[in-house]
Parts: C-alpha cells; structure tokens; sequence
C-alpha cells in the first residue's frame, strides 16, 4: 500500500511507461522507423522540389535571355539606321546603308523604310508601290529610344508570304522579326510558355505551351494533390516585356530517374531503421532504471516510512527505522533493494544518506509532538562510516537532543578494519550518536565484530526472526541471543510477523526490542503520528498479534 502522506502518480506516467516499458518496445520501433522515414522522404521531396526550382530558374532565366537578346539586336539595329542610312530614302545608297545593317550576324535581314507607318522599301524590296500602310502598333511607348511593337502580323504583303512575325519600329525605320526559332525544352515533364506582355497587360503568346501563361496568371484553385504534384513558376525580364511561365510535374521528372529514386528510397528505409534502432538503444539507456535515478535522485523524490521499534519491557514505541524510498519519474514509489546498489556502484551513498536524513527530519520535527522522544535509526553505507561525515549527515537530529537520538546501522557487506571502526563508533558515541549492527547473522556481520566493537546494540536479521522452529536456525536462535547478550550489548530483533513469535522472543528475557509487521508495517508519516497517539493500542490490535 501507498501510504497516503506520499506523492501520487501524475499524469506524465503513460508517456513515460510507454518509453520504459518493455512491451512497447516493437510498436516503439516501428514508430520511430515510420518517423524518422518519413522525415527523410520529406527531406527528399524538399530536395526535389529545391533541384525542379532551381532548373525551371535557370531555364526561365535562358528563355528570357534568348528573347532578350533578339530584342537588344533590333533596337540597336534601328538605332544604326536612324544613324547611318543618311541617304536619299529608298535610294540605291539608302538600300545599301540598309544592307550593311542587315548583313550583322545577329538573326535580322528584313529592315523597312515606314514613315507614318507606310513602307515605301525595304532590304528585300526596293520600292513599295504604292506604299504598304502598317496597321497601329499594339505596343507604343512615348520613349524616343524604345520602338513600338507590332505582334502576330501577317508579313506576306512585305514580301514574306505565309510568315506571322513581329514588327519594331524606331522613327521611320521597322525591323520585321521572324518566328522565335530559339525556344527550347527537352524536358517532357516541364511545360512553359514564353509571352510579350504590353503595357495594358495584354499577352502575346511567342512560343510553348498556349494558355498556360493566363491560368497560372489568374491564379486558379489547386487542388492539395494538384500542389504536391506540380511545381508552377512565372518570371519576367527587367522590363517586364516578355514572360515565361512554367509548370513542372514531378511524377514525371520522377520517372526519368526512377531508378536513383528507387534506391535512394531503399536506402533511406534502411538508413531509418538504423537511425530507429539507434535511437531505441538511446532511449532505453537514457529511460533505464539506473539512468532514471540517477537524474532524479533529488530532495523531491526521496521518500522515507517509519517502521515502529518497541520495547518488549513496556511495549512502547522507543524509536523508529527510516526506510527509504525512492519516487519514480512516473510516480511508481521503488523499494530500496532496485537502487540500492546503484547508489553505492555511482559513489553517491554520502549524498543519498543525507538526502534521507533531511527528508526524516523534514517530517517528524514539524509532525511529531514534541513531547514524544524518538530514537531514529538510518541505515549507512560502510564507505560513510567516518565520524566526521556522519555527524554532518545527522546534524539537524542532535540539534534538538531531547526529541531526537539518531542512531546508526552499520551493515557490512566487506571485512573492516576494527581499530578505524572502534575509533568511529566511540566519536558517535561521545556525539550522542549510538551504534548498531544490523542483520547480524548474514554476510559479515558476525559475532567477532559484536565482541570486538563496542556497539551499542545489535539488531537479529529476519532470518534468524522467522525461521521455522524445527530448522537450522530456528534452533539456533534462543543460543544466538544468549550469545549476544553474553557481550552486553542491546538485542534488537527484526522482521517479527507472528504473535507466537513475538511471545517465543519475549519468554527468553534477553531480547530488548522488537519490529516488524507485528508491530506496524513501514508507515508514512501522519500514519506513523497516528500510531504514536495509540500508544500500545494501535499495534497489540494488529491482526498479527490478535
């Protein structure tokens, strides 16, 4: 049972059994191979769709180079003729200052003489007559150096029968542009469409794909799916006189390189398990019982019970063993036998002592009446048995000596030295500290250390307390106690479960005290000040001992 002057689980303790419990473990796995996999699928298609980005930029960017180019040639043409054709119009020099200009290696050969918008001669034609009128432009621009633009027109009555090309016009001189030739896309999964814009807004579509310049323009609704699927980008020149527009389908740049995507997917479901089994192996140690504690070990999560000593020659309570316990990140209170050799393994048993003593102090100096003396037992660890360190340790208890007489139990799992030993139990002593061996019968706790130290009592270990009657020990046990008591020393018996037991102990005349569920079971602290207020009521009721 939880005595109830404890902490209570919180509400974290789902999430943190699900990481430190062992049959999650599978489902664990596999979330974390899901997780980390579809990071990485989310990785690549963000790659994807950074490396399509970047190709419909650079191709967008070449477009509109091309195009400009062709553009930059015929206003630096006009420009030549406004400069250079100095003779009489459509003369045989004017014809031949025209066709200088056309012989230049830039694409453009068919230059128009159109004052008014009226040719009268051309490069390829060396007399209109009458006169070609020129319908109005579809680009005018009131900038003297900026021509005028006639898209799509019909170029036959100049001469060019069955071509649609565009005109420039700067001052009285035109340039007729042929078909843009220079388009390129050799990706069957990219689509785009290059455009003249004008002023107003109105489109020329040059070349590519028709109408997909005005749907992305317009912005249409697209479906998630439709979004995922298609990358769609527009860009423009300085000027905004010519437009690419361009749509990319992944599944189908996907498919010109299936087989990288193919293994790049294989090997990141590996490389994911990997990643997964890794970080199961992180989260087990980092959530480990051992790893848990000692990141907790703090004054919160310490927690002690009081088991009751009495007196079998009052069958008062005369002191009280402190117990630890240990609260766990998900509110599981931890029996000492799980962490007590992890304190002693991490050199921490100095710390953890102290940690126990300041909980014990915490609670029975603010709930303990003050006129009921204790006698409060710790268990220490043998590397703390220096009188300098436990006298710190207990320090708080033997400030209020009329209510609280600390006490020592010194179990030895290691052979000690007795002159150090003797040495620390006479400097406790003379503190007010006294000094028990505990679970004597077990280990190294024998009957030399009882004649040789000068201890102030020993406590019998439940072995000794329970064994049957018609066993080994059973029989042993009324000699052990003779022999302690020969030595002079306190005779405490633990572990006491059974009335007839607890009578067999008290016919002997030589045990001292006694504890154990007969008595009280470990009890938190309002059941322990309950206890004490019962006096010999509250155990000699005990079922045990009914």
């Amino acid at each position: 049972m939880r005595p109830p002057s404890w902490t209570q689980p919180t509400r974290m303790s789902a999430i943190v059994n699900a990481l430190i419990a062992g049959r999650h473990q599978r489902l664990l796995r596999g979330a974390l191979w899901g997780g980390i996999f579809a990071a990485l699928l989310a990785i690549g298609y963000g790659f994807i769709v950074w490396q399509v980005r970047s190709h419909l930029r650079g191709d967008q960017h070449a477009e509109l180079g091309r195009i400009s180019a062709i553009r930059t040639n015929a206003v630096t043409a006009l420009q030549m003729l406004q400069r250079d054709a100095t003779a009489a119009p459509c003369s045989a020099d004017f014809l031949a200052q025209m066709q200088r200009v056309a012989f230049l290696p830039d694409g453009l050969n068919e230059f128009l003489y159109a004052p008014g918008g009226r040719v009268e001669c051309s490069t390829s034609q060396p007399k209109f007559d009458p006169p070609v009128p020129l319908a109005p432009p579809d680009i005018a621009t009131a900038k003297p150096d900026d021509p005028s633009w006639r898209m799509d027109r019909d170029l036959g009555p100049l001469g060019r029968f069955g071509t649609i090309g565009t005109i420039a016009q700067l001052g009285s001189f035109a340039v007729a542009i042929p078909p843009y030739t220079r388009y390129e896309n050799e990706s069957p999964w990219l689509h785009k469409e290059l455009v003249a814009r004008g002023a107003d807004g109105k489109v020329w579509s040059i070349a590519g794909d028709h109408g997909l310049y005005g749907r992305l323009a317009a912005k249409l609704h697209r479906s998630l799916a439709t979004r995922l699927t298609t990358i769609a980008a527009s860009a423009c020149d300085g000027q905004s006189h010519y437009c690419v527009a361009s749509e990319a389908d992944l599944f189908g740049w996907a498919r010109d390189w299936i087989t990288i995507l193919t293994s790049t997917v294989v090997l990141a479901g590996l490389f994911a398990w990997i990643c997964a089994n890794n970080t199961l192996a992180w989260l087990n140690r980092h959530w480990s019982f051992e790893a848990r504690f000692q990141r907790g070990l703090n004054p919160q999560s310490i927690l002690v019970a009081y088991q009751p000593i009495i007196a079998l020659g009052s069958d008062e309570v005369v002191g009280v063993e402190v117990l630890a316990r240990w609260l766990d990140v998900d509110g599981t209170i931890v029996a000492p036998h799980r962490f007590i050799d992890i304190v002693a393994r991490s050199g921490r048993t100095a710390e953890f002592t102290q940690l126990v003593a300041d909980r014990a102090f915490a609670e029975l100096s603010t709930q303990v009446p003050r006129d009921v003396p204790l006698e409060v037992n710790f268990n220490v660890f043998a590397c703390d048995f220096d009188s300098v360190r436990l006298l710190r340790i207990f320090a708080k208890f033997l400030d209020e000596p009329r209510r609280f007489h600390p006490a020592v139990e010194l179990v030895e799992n290691h052979a000690i030295d007795f002159e150090e030993a003797q040495c620390t139990i006479e400097a406790l002593a003379a503190a007010g500290v006294k000094t028990y061996i505990d679970d004597f019968g077990t280990g190294y706790s024998s009957i030399e250390r009882v004649a040789r130290l000068a201890v102030h009592g020993v406590k019998l270990d439940r072995s000794f307390a329970m064994s049957p009657p018609d066993s080994v020990m059973g029989r042993m046990l009324v000699q052990v106690i003779e022999m302690i008591r020969t030595s002079g020393r306190l005779i405490v018996v633990e572990g006491v479960e059974t009335l007839a037991r607890l009578n067999l102990l008290r016919a002997t005349g030589m045990v001292d005290c006694v504890q154990g569920y007969v008595v009280a079971r470990p009890l938190g602290i309002d059941e322990l000040v309950t206890f004490l207020s019962r006096g010999r009521a509250a155990w000699a009721a005990h079922p045990a001992a009914a």
